[in-house]
């Protein structure tokens, strides 16, 4: 009985694994995807010959597009052009590897070529599917004999000379030259007297630019009047530089780049165009801008230019137009360390057009400009560790230095103990100093905020009624507006101040509306009340202070009080109300 289970679990098994075999070779099964293969007819073109010789000649073509069908050879056909119809195609293979863009062939004739003979060429290229041919294209073996210029650099209006055999050049038979600019121009040329050369003066043109590619050919008929282009030069255009029309400049002046083939739009040209100053390339268009070439020093320079081919110095130097000192003049002569110094005349954007390529001094001490846009003309400097003196502005940049001639007088802020500490209240303190004239300095201490003009080396201030005994005080100024600095001196003041007090008020009695009169210290800033009835004042002084006897006032006699903040001070006599 037990074998019998054993045998069907067994075979439960395999059919288990069976069927989940199955399964995973189902689930892991891949999609097929098929990929469209492109069956759209392939495109060439026939394009021009070159180099004719005894027995060679350059084809050339242009594969423009292929399909999805492996290319099993292309090249060119080539075949005799005969009266009747012709000699059998020579198929000329180049392979497989077939890819879209030029082709070229250097043929290689089994014998000379006859004069008089004519040539068909065609580009083909071969497919399982399908065998593709460009039009078609002639040449005929006319004797003239070409050593091709490729890519000659040329300037505009300079001689040209192309060598070969041009024993059989007819009279008739005219030269021209294109680029992708312009059309065909015809140009004229001369033939050697030995007809081993061919010249022409490459064509001055405001079409060309420095890099254009122009081609040279000469257009050739053969016997069946079937006309054909015989390169015989390719032609980069160099452009040429003028020397500057002045000599003097500045730094903020653009150099102006004329001659031929400079493009004056600033638009990229076809290949780089440098100008030299004092050795160094710089690519440009139109115009040079010197603060823009780095590490460039100097207010002179030696200009050229360099056009792949060429390397021209300028006989003539230019300079640049140097600041001068006089010209540069302080808003205020004396200022404090630390301030910010504004200063007018300097120019900025004429002579140094990048703050942050110069440095700044008054005297020997470096000072940091600081950029304020709202000052228009005038320039903002920050003054910080500048010991007390008399000093010359001055900066140095990598063109020119330059000083002023004027001078700026440095204060570290200073100031003497009043001969006086105390005082009632109300009543001013003066101190001495070398406080700058018309500026504005802040007093400040416990709950003090005072905002003193100096005059005369004196700032005058009187602190407010609520400071009653020993206060202390610092004296500063504001540093930088626009981030609200302030700079207090660390010397520190001591300063006592007294309630008032009364000597005498005259009359004691009255009718309402008449003046009565308070004498004694610090009466500024009481309010006085005659039997609870406030009393307007008419005039206020430390040591003086007038009333009106209110109309509301009761009649007979009454306490005359007088109050200042939590100070409240009885006279010692009553007043009589009329």
């Amino acid at each position: 009985m037990k074998k019998t289970r054993s045998i069907y679990i067994v075979a439960f098994f395999l059919l288990w694994l069976s069927i989940s075999s199955l399964s995973i070779l189902v689930g892991c099964k891949k999609k097929e995807v098929i990929e469209p293969v492109d069956y759209s007819p392939i495109q060439l073109e026939t394009t021009t010959f070159s180099d004719l010789e005894d027995k060679t000649v350059t084809l050339n073509g242009h594969i423009a597009r292929l399909n999805g069908i492996p290319v099993e050879d292309y090249g060119f056909l080539i075949q005799k052009v005969t009266t009747t119809n012709g000699e059998k195609e020579t198929v000329v293979s180049l392979g497989k590897k077939a890819t879209v863009g030029n082709v070229t062939l250097k043929y290689q004739h089994n014998s000379n070529f006859e004069l008089g003979d004519r040539y068909q060429y065609t580009l083909y290229v071969k497919t399982k599917n399908g065998f593709y041919r460009g039009e078609p294209n002639t040449f005929e073996v006319d004797g003239i004999k070409i050593n091709l210029l490729e890519d000659k650099l040329v300037p505009n209006n300079n001689k040209v000379t192309v060598t070969g055999d041009f024993q059989f050049l007819s009279e008739n038979i005219k030269l021209y030259y294109q680029s992708q600019y312009q059309g065909e121009h015809v140009i004229p040329y001369q033939v050697g007297s030995d007809r081993k050369s061919l010249s022409f003066i490459f064509p001055k043109s405001d079409n060309f630019y420095h890099g254009n590619k122009v081609s040279v050919f000469l257009r050739v008929k053969d016997q069946s009047g079937f006309a054909s282009n015989r390169t015989i030069a390719n032609i980069e255009v160099l452009g040429v530089a003028n020397p500057p029309v002045k000599t003097k400049f500045y730094l903020n002046e653009p150099i102006p780049i004329t001659g031929n083939a400079i493009k004056w739009d600033g638009m990229p040209m076809s290949a780089p165009f440098y100008m030299l100053i004092n050795g160094k390339k710089v690519e440009c268009y139109h115009q040079v801008n010197l603060y823009e070439i780095e590490s460039l020093k100097g207010g002179k320079f030696q200009l050229g230019f360099h056009n792949g081919k060429d390397s021209v110095i300028f006989k003539d130097s230019i300079e640049l137009i140097r600041p001068l000192g006089s010209n540069i003049h302080f808003t205020k002569k004396v200022i404090h360390s630390p301030s910010l110094m504004r200063i007018d005349g300097i120019d900025m954007y004429t002579y140094l057009m990048n703050p942050e390529k110069a440095s700044y001094y008054l005297g020997k001490h470096s000072i940091a400009h600081f950029f304020d846009s709202s000052t228009g003309s005038i320039e903002t400097f920050t003054v910080r560790d500048v010991p007390d003196g008399v000093y010359t502005f001055g900066y140095s940049s990598p063109y020119y230095s330059v000083s002023s001639t004027e001078r700026v007088e440095v204060r570290t802020l200073k100031w003497n103990t009043p001969a006086d500490l105390t005082k009632f209240v109300g009543e001013p303190f003066t101190i001495t100093g070398n406080f700058i004239e018309g500026q504005t300095y802040s007093v400040i201490g416990n709950g003090i905020y005072e905002y003193p003009v100096a005059r005369d080396g004196k700032i005058q201030f009187a602190l407010p009624g609520y400071i009653i005994g020993s206060t202390e005080i610092q004296i500063g100024y504001s540093v930088n507006y626009n981030y609200n600095e302030n700079y207090y001196s660390p010397q520190k003041q001591q300063l006592y101040i007294r309630n008032f007090e009364v000597t005498s008020i005259s009359p004691l009695k009255g009718y309402p509306g008449d003046v009565v009169t308070i004498k004694g210290r610090g009466l500024s800033q009481i309010n006085v009340t005659i039997g609870g009835a406030y009393a307007t004042s008419v005039f206020r002084s430390s040591e003086e202070l007038r009333f009106i006897v209110p109309a509301f006032a009761s009649r007979g006699k009454s306490e005359v009080i007088m109050t200042m903040h939590d100070k409240t001070m009885k006279y010692k006599d009553l007043f009589e109300v009329l």
